[in-house]
């Protein structure tokens, strides 16, 4: 009996003992491969840096890292470092607006003007509920336009703007909606500013504070800060982009974020952006009763849903973010319970501006973690 127990642990022992070798080499081969990865995709794209976090039951956690976070002193980046995540943002808005329906305070296929009236006088919020700026087809126009950002924001890339003069932009270029609020899609900045006034509106407290207390100090993303203002955070990576296109990229961190406010202000880290499009992406921040409020939305023409403050393709949960300096991908893969946050420091590659790093990064990864 003593020898059959010892021969039974003896076994045991020695299954662990090559179970965990086998782990560490596929993980050491993941990290090589997403490694390698990185740098042919920024090398390719002049790309200066990127910051990676995977969230994988089959492979564990990993944190890596690839390039500049200064371009000047080519500082490179470092695990932990703050990024700007862009239109990440509006899935923290759209869960905050799902939390106010939760707690019963407000109605999602109400009228938005039922909470802020009519802003700047723009008679069609009327018409247009809750839901349908959550998912993008209110018919409201875009006020980040190309002629606003070229022409007002990057000149004074410092300069402050209330929420109702973002909207005045958009109401002002389209004086009546741009389709019947429901029948189509239209991606657009509009839409979430209003929702952020709205959950000042509904919870009395201010957008940053709101966020703050519902999902970020619960959650325990320490490296998450709303930056509404023209605040630089200490630790954030240099963000670029060659606006004068004379093929040199400009450094546009210094950046005043209220002209993207509760479309896209929020500054994270890469493992924060993992493990928030984790627990959002399974459901785990909204009561059961809202999923198909969070995972069901208008179709979009690439065959996606566009839901609340996330894309649904598929098995793949997620959303993109750009803002001037900066792009971030975060996806949930539900086949593989696996979760990539990719973050970089220029909107716009150098050498490919036709191309989406963080997209192909995140893509690259989650097929690898497939293997």
């Amino acid at each position: 009996m003593r020898l059959l127990k010892f021969n039974g642990l003896g076994f045991f022992i020695l299954l662990l003992v090559a179970c965990t070798a086998v782990d560490a080499s596929r993980n050491t081969t993941l990290e090589q491969d997403v490694t390698s990865l990185m740098k042919t995709v920024c090398t390719e794209t002049g790309t200066p840096g990127v910051s990676v976090y995977i969230k994988s039951p089959k492979y564990g956690d990993h944190s890596l890292v690839w390039g500049a976070a200064d371009l000047v002193t080519q500082t490179p980046v470092a695990n932990g470092q703050l990024f700007r995540i862009g239109s990440l943002t509006k899935s923290f808005t759209a869960a905050a607006v799902l939390k106010l329906a939760e707690r019963g305070l407000l109605d999602l296929d109400a009228p938005i003007s039922s909470y802020l009236g009519l802003v700047n006088g723009y008679a069609p919020l009327a018409k247009i509920s809750v839901r349908q700026l959550m998912n993008m087809n209110s018919g409201l126009a875009q006020y980040l336009t190309v002629p606003f950002l070229a022409g007002t924001v990057l000149p004074n890339p410092e300069q402050g703007y209330r929420p109702d003069e973002l909207l005045a932009v958009s109401f002002h270029s389209a004086p009546e909606l741009l389709f019947p609020p429901g029948s189509d899609f239209l991606y657009t900045n509009t839409n979430y500013i209003l929702l952020g006034m709205l959950i000042e509106a509904v919870s009395g407290r201010s957008y940053q504070d709101y966020i703050q207390e519902t999902f970020i100090t619960p959650l325990g993303l320490k490296d998450t800060h709303v930056m509404v203002d023209g605040t630089t955070p200490a630790g954030l990576v240099q963000g670029y982009y060659d606006f004068d296109e004379d093929g040199s990229y400009e450094n546009w961190t210094k950046m005043n974020m209220s002209y993207v406010w509760s479309a896209g202000c929020i500054v994270s880290t890469a493992r924060d952006v993992a493990a928030w499009m984790d627990a959002l992406a399974k459901g785990e921040l909204v009561a059961k009763e809202f999923w198909p409020d969070l995972y069901q939305g208008q179709a979009t023409a690439e065959g996606m849903a566009y839901g609340a403050g996330i894309l649904i393709n598929g098995n793949l949960v997620g959303h993109n973010g750009t803002v001037i300096g900066y792009h971030a991908d975060a996806w949930h893969d539900s086949q593989t319970d696996a979760t990539v946050a990719v973050l970089s420091n220029t909107n716009a590659p150098l050498l490919a501006d036709d191309r989406d790093p963080t997209r192909e990064i995140a893509e690259g990864i989650l097929a690898l973690l497939k293997e």
